[in-house]
């Protein structure tokens, strides 16, 4: 063959790999583009139906705070980027609520825009999923990868909420797979440049959220690789201009740290100074939720019974087959990194005293990450055997139509979602009732009590950071709403007090005790079938012998409901509220 020839052969060779290249790139945009849409999508989807948690209307507090150019002294414990996002989001929310009224286009309450900033970060975490695994797996499995964070129940519910783990999982998320983009690059500066951009991700996590170990976990995930070979040697990674990036990423975002009354805010927290109220209700049996209890708290089962009861069957399915042949092929970097980030990170939240749902939150795109690697696998397999292109549709239906028909069944009930193997419908709320529904039904629990309550009334609840902006939303400002887990507090004549079972902590249980069986009369507000709430009106006029104080109840007086109810008997002796926020798709028409 003649040098020109060769040369010729060599160019069009050249051209056609950089033609391939810029063909699969499209293409994997695209698809990230779909699946972040679709992410989008779910989670949006009547974003602002439920009322404020705890949690949130402490965001909400801050962020009227942050209104009046107060930084330093507020909801201390956490950093401040969500919450002036949330800030950001309110204020825009607010402007286009305002046009969309004089156009007639779609609005959200506040709730959906002290959210907004979450559902994004959600959504936007498929697609650093989906980039992520093809550096480690092939097209197919990272599909499904980014698929199943895309649609899975638990994933979505927890986006949904305006907390710290959102961001905190998106930014994690991101630095490790741009630390993945410097180990594999071709170059020096181009290592450089990889290693800067994903100090500054991890520099974003901690702006999010105090939490340090995933760094460690991503430097032990590297350093199994190192010993497998799986990276580049030499190192080209600077640890001072590392972590250097990421401390002014740190400072420059959350700058409020440097306010030693903020400081001493978050060592406080640390120490459990501000633990007003204690208990986790798991499964019926109430422990106690303290990090330093380690095994002798929440059971160590929590996680995996959490995993094995909220995810479809099908993903749980690949979730479990791929652990095991990461567990098994530890030469390759998506088992260090299924290791450090997925076994590790799960072994010691299960060792921890104190657990709650959301927790779980960062460990998900690692579990998804090895039933990516399964589906990759039984792909891979498939195409070897020259499977017929009717069993591959069969098992494609199996593995992406059903977990998202089922999502679609249970929207907007996200949380309240339960497999076949955790009982379905029939097991709502049995086990993780205190992440389930607490933030539910606020709202009309309110509406309830500001059509019924006296002038000056008092209400105790146990969650009288929510239950105050809503009291005060129906321009009751004058009831006075009181902590019910207060060790000080005591009933007097015409206390309102609300019970809510998902609010059940060492210090209510008592008021558990001595109500529920009383047969005193009571108004009961429902979300769909879980019921969320349940008022009493104190009188001490009829003397009651279910607890050592004489407790007397008298019958709530008849107002008028803004709400949907119906009354299961003439009287209000025992009076359930049903409250018709959307509807259920298995309740019957």
């Amino acid at each position: 063959m003649s040098t020109k020839a060769l040369a010729l052969e060599t160019e069009e060779s050249v051209l056609n790999e950089l033609q391939d290249r810029c063909w699969r790139w499209h293409r994997d945009a695209a698809i990230a583009l779909l699946l972040t849409v679709l992410a989008f999508a779910v989670r949006l989807n009547h974003v602002d139906f439920n009322s404020l948690s705890e949690d949130e209307s402490a965001k909400w507090a801050a962020v009227q705070e942050y209104r009046h150019g107060h930084f330093v002294g507020v909801n201390s414990e956490h950093p401040m980027m969500l919450k002036v996002l949330a800030w950001v989001s309110l204020t825009a929310g607010e402007r286009w609520n305002r046009l969309a009224s004089l156009h007639r286009w779609p609005t959200m309450s506040p709730e959906g825009w002290l959210r907004f900033p979450n559902v994004l970060f959600g959504a936007a975490t498929t697609a650093i999923l989906f980039l992520f695994c093809r550096r480690l797996i092939g097209f197919v499995g990272s599909f499904a990868a980014s698929f199943f964070w895309a649609v899975s129940p638990l994933a979505v519910a927890l986006n949904r909420l305006a907390k710290e783990e959102t961001p905190l999982t998106f930014f994690t998320l991101l630095a490790c797979y741009l630390y993945c983009r410097a180990q594999q690059a071709d170059s020096d500066e181009s290592a450089r440049r990889w290693y800067d951009l994903s100090a500054i991700g991890f520099g974003l996590a901690f702006a999010s959220q105090y939490i340090l170990h995933f760094l460690g976990l991503n430097a032990l995930a590297w350093f199994l690789a190192g010993k497998m070979g799986l990276n580049r040697e030499p190192s080209r990674f600077s640890y001072r201009r590392f972590f250097l990036v990421i401390f002014l990423t740190f400072i420059l975002v959350n700058p409020v740290v440097l306010s030693p009354s903020n400081f001493s805010a978050i060592l406080h927290w640390l120490h459990h100074d501000g633990v007003t109220h204690s208990g986790y209700n798991f499964d019926g049996t109430l422990y106690l939720n303290f990090p330093s209890r380690l095994l002798a708290g929440v059971p160590w089962t929590f996680y995996f019974w959490l995993l094995l009861s909220k995810t479809p069957i099908p993903i749980l399915v690949a979730v479990i087959t791929g652990s095991i042949m990461l567990l098994r092929d530890r030469r390759t970097l998506a088992s260090c990194l299924f290791l450090s980030l997925g076994v590790v990170q799960l072994a010691g939240l299960s060792v921890s005293g104190a657990k709650w749902v959301r927790y779980s939150l960062a460990v998900l795109p690692f579990l998804f990450m090895a039933g990516g690697y399964a589906v990759q696998a039984t792909w891979d397999r498939m195409r070897e055997k020259k499977v017929s292109l009717a069993f591959v549709g069969l098992a494609a239906a199996t593995l992406f139509a059903l977990p998202l028909l089922e999502l679609r069944a249970w929207s907007p009930y996200y949380s309240f979602y339960l497999n076949s193997i955790g009982g379905g419908q029939k097991h709502i709320a049995r086990y993780f009732g205190q992440d389930e529904v607490s933030e539910f039904d606020t709202r009309e629990v309110a509406q309830q009590v500001c059509s019924s309550a006296h002038a000056g009334a008092r209400l105790a609840t146990a969650r009288p950071m929510s239950m105050t902006y809503y009291i005060e939303n129906c321009g009751r400002s004058d009831i006075d709403v009181v902590p019910l887990y207060d060790r000080h507090y005591v009933p007097r004549e015409g206390d309102m007090i609300a019970l809510e079972p998902s609010r059940r902590f060492f210090e209510t249980q008592r008021f558990f005790d001595a109500l529920e069986h009383s047969g005193m009369s009571r108004r009961e507000v429902r979300v769909g079938p879980v019921l969320a709430s349940t008022i009493y009106l104190f009188d001490s006029s009829t003397p009651q012998t279910t607890g050592q104080e004489q407790w007397t109840l008298t019958q709530l007086g008849e107002s008028p409901s803004e709400l949907v109810t119906t009354t299961q008997k003439p009287d209000f002796a025992n009076m359930n509220t049903v409250v018709g926020f959307l509807r259920f798709p298995w309740r019957s028409k």
